[in-house]
């Protein structure tokens, strides 16, 4: 068989392979993509998880000599399903996470003063420029004050792998984050949180699986709301057993990181309706005595108390249930290596067409 006969072969097996996935409801994990995507071959079947470690352990990946491959993260068992009419157990975690909850409240991520040092000695920073990259708050900068993406990350492993050892925290995300040089307290070595960590520590079985950005600020794009988000209205419109295995972290304020976003996540139990702009939601923001429904327009108010961060919001024009982002986080069933996305991805496709895209 010729090359043209080759490629057309591997071409129609993808075709017919995806086709059968999505009518299965299934999408496969990338290893077993590869694997089916090629003619004759089988997909590999899931190993199984290694023991859990104990309950409440910081997890320490094991140190390398420099020239070794870097250590395998800590491992996540498989988690169990909860019933359709029981969402994702969030008060029964605790959820949401604060970020002033004493018990990691300080634990730092960057250290100012690393930071500053690192970008006027090895990058020729101004010592005024560099003090512009990590703004420096009253009580020091902290996970209190800077972690908001990671403390939602930290929920949805908690959320989404609820038996795992140890319980995915603030303090041990971020620990372990720093233990893989996912960033360092100078700032230097940064490898982008987003996403990657969540994957790393739960050994694939959480990941992003779709995302949306909106770039909020900028006059060409449009301004977007949890009403007329297609992904956001086509979540919310599934049914409770299809939404087991999603959670959706939502980015709020401006597009900039640097002082005026934010990171929260869709109540996952009481989202609203499709038609709703101002859904329910796990806000690390949330102080420690509010107690009862915490909405998009309470997070905005809470936050834009900083006169800071409200004149971001201001200069940029930021309403106060307008949306940034989407990011859609799946559980992944290593023992059948599928998660359940076709449905979300069928409601996306009808959401996209009813408005036109």
């Amino acid at each position: 068989m010729n090359t043209d006969d080759d490629a057309k072969l591997q071409a129609a097996t993808r075709r017919r392979f995806l086709k059968q996935a999505l009518g299965t409801g299934a999408c496969l994990g990338l290893g077993s993509l590869a694997s089916a995507c090629s003619p004759g071959s089988p997909a590999d079947p899931a190993s199984p998880a290694d023991p859990d470690p104990a309950d409440g352990a910081v997890p320490s990946p094991p140190t390398a000599p420099p020239s070794a491959a870097p250590s395998a993260p800590p491992t996540a068992p498989p988690s169990s399903t909860p019933s359709p009419d029981s969402g994702l157990g969030v008060e029964a975690a605790g959820m949401p996470y604060r970020q002033d909850d004493p018990v990691w409240a300080e634990d730092l991520m960057w250290d100012r003063d690393l930071v500053i040092e690192a970008a006027v000695d090895l990058n020729g920073e101004t010592q005024a420029d560099a003090e512009e990259l990590l703004r420096e708050f009253d009580d020091g900068n902290t996970i209190a004050n800077e972690g908001c993406m990671l403390t939602s990350m930290a929920m949805v492993l908690r959320l989404l792998l609820p038996d795992a050892r140890p319980r995915w925290t603030p303090r041990s995300l971020n620990k372990t984050a720093q233990d893989l040089y996912y960033y360092t307290l100078s700032g230097l070595s940064l490898t982008t949180l987003y996403a990657d960590l969540v994957s790393e520590v739960s050994n694939g079985q959480i990941q992003l699986c779709l995302k949306e950005e909106y770039l909020p600020g900028t006059a060409s794009w449009p301004k977007m709301f949890a009403n007329t988000s297609a992904l956001v209205r086509a979540y919310r419109s599934l049914a409770p057993a299809q939404r087991a295995d999603f959670l959706i972290m939502l980015k709020t304020g401006t597009y900039d990181d640097t002082v005026a976003s934010h990171y929260v996540l869709l109540h996952p139990d009481d989202m609203g309706t499709p038609d709703s702009d101002d859904p329910q939601i796990l806000d690390p923001a949330m102080p420690m005595e509010a107690t009862g429904v915490w909405r998009l327009s309470d997070s905005a108010a809470w936050i834009t108390g900083d006169p800071d961060i409200a004149a971001g919001w201001a200069e940029s024009d930021i309403r106060p249930t307008q949306i940034g982002g989407v990011w859609v986080f799946t559980r992944w069933r290593a023992q059948h290596d599928r998660s359940r996305l076709a449905p979300l991805i069928r409601a996306w496709a009808d959401e996209l067409a009813a408005a036109g895209v």
